[in-house]
């Protein structure tokens, strides 16, 4: 399902949503089950040129580039890209092409892209990255409770290119009890408040075109 209508509802309903997260303690499980819920998408997986793997300081184990390894092996890209970083002083590419070698994928299959700045500046010039080498079609492979910020952030008013959110379950955050454990709670709380800004962003936005078009008028 495809959130696209008007900013000012996704905004009504992201203040809801933080409002009732600060309430969290106090609300049913199940309310804050299917509010963890909100923050998960998914797109039906089908062949794409590339399989890209954003940064996360805190997948630790690496899970989110085992899943691109898993959907390379399927067949549903032929190469995996990753944002590049630095780990202890070590190329997070190096780390990642031993782990990718330890599953027996060639190196030539892994490519990374180093990026600097906020969401908007790396996606940007991600998608310039990918353009330049002909991509069409992109399988996003990001943790779960990620996984809607990621849609909004790729999808928005892109024609040239698809993108395809695959989310990953991972060990360190558990959506069905986000509440009750430290670290998913101040993940929970950090992806409301992106998408939050997301929204924010969009309805400024909206309203310097509508000042735009009046003055030009």
């Amino acid at each position: 399902m495809d959130i696209k209508g008007k900013a000012g509802c996704g905004c009504l309903f992201f203040i809801l949503i933080l409002f009732m997260i600060f309430l969290g303690i106090f609300i049913h499980p199940f309310t804050l089950k299917m509010i963890g819920k909100q923050f998960r998408y998914e797109d039906k997986i089908f062949k794409s040129d590339i399989i890209f793997v954003p940064r996360f300081e805190e997948d630790k184990h690496g899970e989110t580039y085992i899943e691109a390894f898993r959907e390379y092996w399927a067949g549903n890209g032929r190469a995996i890209w990753i944002e590049d970083d630095r780990v202890l002083g070590i190329s997070l590419y190096d780390i990642v092409i031993q782990m990718a070698k330890a599953r027996g994928i060639k190196e030539n299959v892994i490519f990374k892209v180093n990026v600097q700045g906020d969401d908007k500046t790396k996606i940007d010039k991600i998608k310039e990255v990918l353009a330049k080498i002909g991509v069409k079609k992109v399988i996003i492979v990001v943790p779960e409770y990620a996984s809607r910020r990621f849609h909004l952030l790729f999808n928005k008013d892109d024609e040239k290119m698809t993108f395809i959110l695959k989310p990953v379950q991972v060990s360190y955050f558990r959506m069905d009890r986000w509440w009750k454990e430290g670290i998913s709670r101040h993940l929970f709380v950090r992806e409301a408040c992106h998408i939050w800004s997301i929204y924010f962003h969009r309805f400024k936005m909206g309203d310097l075109k509508k000042t735009v078009t009046k003055t030009n008028d």
